[in-house]
């Protein structure tokens, strides 16, 4: 009999091991390999992509079958043998959302004028219901048979430090890919790296920017910390000069709210000055840049200009490595003067207790902070946008004031958008017209428009789920959204892997408010999402079982 229970046991680690290393497979495919596969230059970039994604799912999914099938030989026993209560029983509000989300979208496709066109979204981005459909497949095969390993984020890191570095070169006209050969002189500048569209390009960005940041804060080793913090700063140049308003809502949001997580120890608040100080560098080269190399960049017309116009920026640089330099020195001083300490051992708890004690009343602070900056954007929207009162805030003013011209045209695409939600009947008001039937339902209104523009999408992510799956499609997703954040804050907050990942779904869900939901940055979005996820179920059976051992 123990020799029947240890075969069986193996047979399990075996099974167990080939699914963990197709989601290792899946995972690699998605974050290092996808970011980089073009077939046609940025021809037919977005359907490369698309297919690309299909491909790999596909794989995943014929992987983890046959995985299974290795277990019980026959299919037909796979899913029989299988334990679907206990697969059900331990789903989480997360998991709930997304299923939900994927049944109104599904109620919402064969309830839509446009059936076909809302299965395969092909008269929008191909964000139908096939593609969120494939996106809940993966989410489950990941969750359930993977393992959260280590490498995936420094993978992710390796590989779109070269789309980082590829966008840089092009913002120099260098075009080292040749991908803008033959293409319009007015419409270079609107595509970059191996991404293509600017606003993606910086939605992509924006997740390395947040990865590196979070392992930077909070990795030990020098080496590892080294290559975060190169990789920080090569991110914030290809942020930037991406040339997009978008990133730096991505960039407020990591600013933002990282410190409530870093302020927890000595440790979080030097790296997070470090980080400041290499931004506002990052800013003041690129300025130098700018007046130096003249017609051999393409320059920034944007909210960079806001702050590289304000006389005291390289001051402001200048002060923040000056107070690194004492933060860093007073610390080292300080440790080496403990290591030489006879007592160190009866003063180490005392000094701890106090050093978080001190921390936890810097995070309140910042958070009083934040809120009273967002309650200050608040006004500030409110004064110009309902008071009129626009030339008060100087530059700032047609950042904040929305009219029809706002965000590159925006505005009118939203008022229209909004206006055609009014006049929906009820049904389709609480199921949308279809996944990505946005082009469709509002081709009629906007057709002719002053600017010569087709909008097929709500540039609005939010707002484009509130026209295609109603009212209960947007709510089922910001559900999946803010209970993933939730279920991080409460349950794995101090896992800097998973941390990582959570900071890169907050940052594109930041530029979504004003991006577009695409399949080129949007399944990495997800991946980071399923790893995170992926992590709190881990993190969750782990203290499970160490609670039973006691």
């Amino acid at each position: 009999m123990s020799s029947v229970k240890t075969d069986k046991r193996k047979n399990s680690k075996s099974d167990s091991a080939l699914l963990s290393h197709t989601i290792d497979i899946f995972t690699f495919l998605i974050l290092c390999l996808f970011p980089l596969f073009v077939m046609d230059r940025y021809y037919n970039i977005l359907q490369a992509k698309y297919y690309f994604y299909i491909g790999s799912v596909v794989l995943l999914v014929v992987a983890v079958i046959f995985a299974g099938c290795i277990e019980h030989n026959k299919l037909e026993q796979y899913f029989t043998s299988f334990k679907w209560n206990e697969f059900i029983r331990k789903f989480s509000v997360t998991d709930v959302a997304l299923l939900v989300f994927l049944i109104i979208a599904g109620i919402s496709t064969i309830s839509s004028d446009y059936v076909y066109e809302s299965f395969w979204g092909n008269e929008g981005r191909y964000s139908g219901l096939f593609l969120l459909c494939l996106y809940g497949v993966a989410y489950f095969c990941v969750t359930r048979f993977g393992k959260l390993k280590t490498w995936y984020l420094d993978a992710f890191l390796i590989a779109n430090l070269l789309v980082c570095i590829f966008g840089i070169t092009d913002y120099f006209k260098m075009d080292l890919l040749h991908f803008k050969v033959g293409m319009l002189e007015e419409q270079k500048f609107m595509f970059t790296s191996t991404i293509g569209n600017i606003n993606t390009y910086t939605a992509l960005v924006g997740m390395v920017t947040a990865v590196s940041a979070v392992l930077f804060a909070t990795e030990n080793k020098w080496k590892k910390q080294c290559f975060y913090f190169a990789s920080l700063v090569i991110s914030f140049f290809a942020l930037i000069m991406g040339i997009s308003d978008n990133a730096y809502l991505s960039l407020a949001a990591l600013f933002g709210l990282l410190p409530l997580y870093l302020f927890k120890d000595k440790k979080g608040v030097k790296s997070y000055l470090m980080m400041l100080a290499a931004f506002f560098s990052v800013i003041q080269c690129i300025d130098w840049i700018n007046a130096g190399m003249g017609d051999r960049v393409l320059g920034i017309d944007s909210a960079f200009n806001i702050i590289v116009k304000y006389d005291g920026l390289l001051w402001i640089v200048i002060l923040l490595w000056v107070i690194c330099i004492i933060v860093y020195g007073l610390d080292y001083a300080n440790t080496k003067k403990k290591n030489q300490d006879a007592d160190i051992h009866i003063h180490d708890s005392e000094g701890d207790e106090k050093k978080w004690t001190g921390c936890g009343v810097l995070r309140i602070i910042w958070l009083a902070i934040v809120i009273i900056c967002i309650l200050g954007v608040g006004y500030a929207l409110f004064d110009v946008n309902v008071q009129g009162n626009t030339e008060r805030y100087g530059a700032l003013g047609g950042y904040l004031l929305f009219n029809d011209d706002w965000g590159t045209h925006r505005g009118y695409i939203w008022r229209n958008a909004m206006e055609c939600f009014e006049q929906f009947p009820m049904m389709k008001k609480v199921f949308g017209f279809g996944p990505d039937t946005f082009g469709i339902v509002l081709l009629d209104k906007t057709q002719g428009n002053i600017y010569g523009q087709i909008f097929d999408n709500a540039h609005n992510e939010y707002l484009h789920y509130l026209i295609t799956v109603g009212i209960t499609g947007l709510i089922a997703y910001l559900v999946f959204i803010i209970s993933f954040i939730v279920r991080v804050i409460r349950k794995a907050g101090k896992n800097q892997y998973i941390v990582a990942a959570f900071f890169a779904v907050i940052c594109y869900s930041t530029q979504a408010f004003v991006n577009l939901n695409l399949p080129i940055a949007t399944p990495i979005m997800w991946m980071f999402l399923m790893l995170g996820e992926l992590g709190i179920r881990e993190h969750c059976r782990q203290v499970g079982s160490k609670d039973k051992g006691k």
